[in-house]
């Protein structure tokens, strides 16, 4: 891509276009569902920058994709053991068709509706457990990976259970 700072300016002013569309376009629009601080909320899928440059990422809070491993041929949605299902359930065209999204931020301070890419993934047996809990706060994070209970898939970096990612999504918050 060859400007991709260019890209990401005009996917954001179209934002605002999105949401002052009349209530029928806005029936069904494209998005998923966050854990922010132990709440649900929802966003926009309005857009992605693979490959995005230096400048864009360095300023790019993260959003993390927690992962669920699933067995190989898996092809639509599942449901974990405790019963719990991912916010991202079998979508076939992610590039990790079964995983929940964790903010740090929500519109205000701190906040960017361009976000890096984060990849963590769960181990097989706290997804397989009766006891699994979704990680749904930032403390709950960083206690699960004290835990054990996501899988080392990034040796030899700062955080090993983190998979930093040079992609930028942009998902504005509508609530």
């Amino acid at each position: 891509m060859k400007h991709p700072v260019r890209t990401a300016l005009l996917l954001l002013g179209s934002i605002p276009l999105l949401l002052m569309a009349p209530p029928a376009a806005q029936a069904k629009p494209s998005g998923e569902y966050a854990y922010y601080n132990g709440s649900t909320v929802y966003f926009i899928s309005a857009g992605s920058l693979v490959d995005a440059q230096p400048s864009l990422l360095d300023h790019a809070p993260p959003i993390y994709l927690l992962t669920f491993p699933v067995a190989a041929g898996t092809s639509g949605p599942i449901t974990l053991p405790s019963g719990y299902q991912p916010q991202e359930n079998g979508n076939m065209q992610a590039p990790s068709p079964w995983h929940d999204h964790l903010l740090l931020a929500l519109p205000g301070v701190g906040y960017s509706p361009t976000l890096r890419v984060v990849v963590l993934r769960y181990t097989q047996s706290y997804a397989d457990s009766l006891d699994f809990k979704p990680v749904t706060t930032l403390s709950e994070l960083a206690a699960a990976k004290l835990a054990g209970r996501f899988t080392p898939i990034a040796p030899g970096t700062t955080d090993q259970y983190e998979l930093v990612k040079n992609d930028v999504l942009v998902r504005p918050v509508v609530r």
